[in-house]
């Protein structure tokens, strides 16, 4: 499939780059950064070498007092007070190292709750309930359309296909049809803007997937693949206006239709 030659008619800045996909390895087959995590626990070796010095610490240590209070009393034995005294210190430093080291660990529910509610802020439509419904389905969800217009959709497969849209909120909103579903959603965009792609996939209802792709960034458009963690949307294209707001985004649940 041959890609839409697009021009950038704005400067975006780099760093709505970073939301997504800021520090990805370019080898990486999906085009997300994958290198920050979030760390549920830490991990058992650390945390099993942390306390095994605090313990040796604490022994040490209270050897080291008792010790010093019997050098205190009889004036023997500084030699053996003194390398109690450093053994303790160095458990304790290395075990501070190894703390500072280990990531805090995250609680699931706690992280989860976080990302559903940055979905949920400021959603402009929740597109992937819209993923091959059909005519009956999508009315009863948003109401009737404005407009229905029946048409031959030919493909770049090739192939020509009996095809409708439904328009709604004064062409702000278009649903096309094929073998009677949803295989795209179009949304023509009111001057709103996104801090970075992780938002604006947010925006639309959409929790990127483990496989989710990045194959094409324009400056002034972007374009996924295997966009969301529920696999019903195949491909997300978000064109910006040239105030660097959204223009156009094109979600796509079936590309079987497109290429």
């Amino acid at each position: 499939m041959s890609w839409p030659r697009l021009t950038s008619g704005s400067n975006r800045k780099r760093e709505k780059r970073q939301g997504l996909h800021g520090s990805r390895n370019e080898d990486s087959p999906s085009g997300v950064e994958h290198g920050k995590m979030l760390p549920t626990n830490c991990a058992w070796e650390g945390c099993l070498l942390f306390y095994v010095f605090m313990f040796l610490w604490l022994i040490f240590g209270i050897m080291f007092i008792v010790s010093f209070i019997y050098w205190l009393i009889k004036r023997k034995h500084g030699k053996y007070v003194l390398y109690l005294f450093s053994i303790s210190c160095v458990s304790l430093i290395i075990g501070i190292i190894i703390s500072a080291n280990e990531p805090m660990p995250v609680n699931n529910s706690t992280a989860e709750k976080e990302r559903s509610t940055e979905i949920d802020e400021n959603m402009i439509v929740n597109a992937v309930e819209f993923a091959g419904i059909d005519e009956k389905h999508l009315i009863d969800l948003i109401g009737e359309p404005e407009s229905k217009d029946e048409w031959n959709f030919t493909s770049p497969n090739g192939q020509t296909y009996k095809a409708m849209t439904l328009v709604y909120e004064q062409g702000n909103k278009e649903f096309l049809f094929i073998d009677g579903k949803v295989v795209r959603f179009t949304y023509y965009g009111n001057k709103q803007t996104y801090k970075n792609e992780k938002h604006a996939l947010a925006l639309f209802g959409i929790k990127p997937g483990p496989n989710i792709t990045l194959v094409a960034d324009t400056g002034a458009a972007l374009r996924y693949r295997n966009v969301d963690e529920s696999m019903k949307i195949d491909e997300f294209w978000l064109i910006e206006d040239s105030d660097s707001s959204i223009g156009t985004v094109k979600i796509t649940y079936d590309l079987a239709y497109f290429e």
